[in-house]
């Protein structure tokens, strides 16, 4: 069998955001869940601060690794529990849920609900739109303090003005965390100082400059939605 990804060295500064771009099925959600340990590799490491990740506590791991993805995961519940749910047993920090939510753009639409932080938002956040969704993802993996996020697809399936609110969310957490983001939409894909195009399980760095240049087809093989 085939690996999926094949000899695939990448190494990625603290603090720096880097994308993830190509087409479905050449390794990119594989990628992720190495990093998160949901898969083992069956060669080569993946390290943190030059520590291996088999390493790591699992539950470390998951608290200092964010991912807010495409397929939001809320619980019925209010905002507040949504954003600071690892400490439903120990008490939530409202001061941090309101900063958090604040910089995840989320601030102003919670404050118009109708009980605010406290209002429910029904099974899997049912009452609210995707970019409410998006941005309460975004809100609750500052409030854990990730170090690192992953943004899979973060502003996928989304009207334009939620897109735009969203994307504003993004370029302020970039500005404190190492980011990974996967998308197919070339405006995510330029906030990042860098680029990657994942083919076929192999790794290519991608000048910025070519990218503004690249043609439609081309755009297309690289797995962007134009």
């Amino acid at each position: 069998m085939l690996p999926v990804l094949d000899g695939l060295n990448l190494h990625i500064k603290a603090g720096e955001t880097i994308a993830l771009v190509g087409p479905s099925g050449g390794g990119k959600t594989t990628l992720i869940k190495l990093l998160l340990r949901l898969y083992e590799p069956s060669s080569g490491s993946i390290s943190i601060d030059k520590k291996d990740i088999k390493d790591i506590k699992l539950e470390s791991l998951r608290q200092h690794v964010g991912l807010v993805s495409q397929d939001i995961t809320l619980f019925t519940g209010t905002v507040a529990e949504n954003i600071g749910y690892r400490d439903l047993t120990t008490g939530i920090d409202m001061k941090r849920v309101e900063l958090a939510a604040k910089t995840a753009n989320a601030d102003e639409f919670i404050r118009n609900l109708p009980e605010g932080y406290n209002t429910g938002i029904g099974p899997r956040g049912s009452s609210l739109s995707g970019g409410q969704r998006q941005r309460l993802a975004i809100a609750r993996a500052l409030y854990h303090n990730s170090s690192i996020l992953i943004l899979d697809e973060a502003t996928s399936a989304l009207d334009s003005m939620s897109e735009l609110l969203v994307r504003q969310a993004l370029e302020r957490v970039m500005q404190d965390h190492t980011v990974i983001v996967i998308a197919h939409r070339l405006e995510t894909v330029m906030m990042a100082e860098r680029v990657f195009l994942l083919e076929k399980g192999k790794l290519k760095e991608l000048s910025r400059s070519s990218l503004l240049g690249t043609h439609e087809d081309s755009l297309s093989s690289a797995g962007f939605v134009i």
